[in-house]
């Protein structure tokens, strides 16, 4: 049974970076491309990085995110260019869970891997739930907004840490 569902945020200041990234990206390329054509000195970190940004760009700015807590688990559905990539975890298997990503505090801990399930235009702080798969400590970094946050504590008071701002 659904208890919550929401959607990722955009606001007008995340809008204004993503579209001022872009543009840096595009002048990139106009250098890269200057130089390539009109000055015949091609280099290929200068390109390998504008590429780079491209993907990056796309990564953090052009997905959306609908996140689903039920009965038994947290889902995360990623949109964006015809691609749809679901990731689900098992509640009962969560360890800990946080209303404020610090990486300081973190990464000093055995997780393993850490999955980036959020968008960068969405202006909602970082939050951090941390589960077992195979023994091993995962975590999921994901924006949700305090009311979702809310739902997952009614379901696991005692699992929560909190780091107030």
């Amino acid at each position: 049974m659904e208890l919550y569902r929401e959607q990722s945020e955009t606001d007008k200041e995340h809008v204004f970076l993503k579209y001022l990234a872009l543009a840096l990206i595009v002048i990139s390329f106009a250098y890269e491309g200057y130089h390539t054509f009109f000055k015949h000195s091609f280099s290929l970190l200068g390109w390998g990085y504008s590429i780079l940004f491209v993907f990056l760009w796309l990564w953090r700015c052009g997905f959306t995110y609908t996140y689903v807590l039920t009965d038994t688990q947290l889902q995360i559905q990623m949109e964006g260019f015809g691609i749809k990539r679901p990731f689900k975890m098992d509640l009962a298997t969560t360890e800990s869970f946080t209303n404020r990503y610090q990486k300081s505090f973190f990464r000093k801990t055995k997780i393993s891997q850490y999955y980036h399930r959020y968008s960068s235009v969405d202006p909602r702080p970082q939050r951090l739930l941390v589960y077992k798969e195979n023994n091993t400590l995962k975590a999921v970094i994901f924006k949700c907004s305090n009311e979702f946050l809310s739902k997952i504590q009614e379901k696991m008071p005692d699992k929560f840490i909190d780091f107030t701002m």
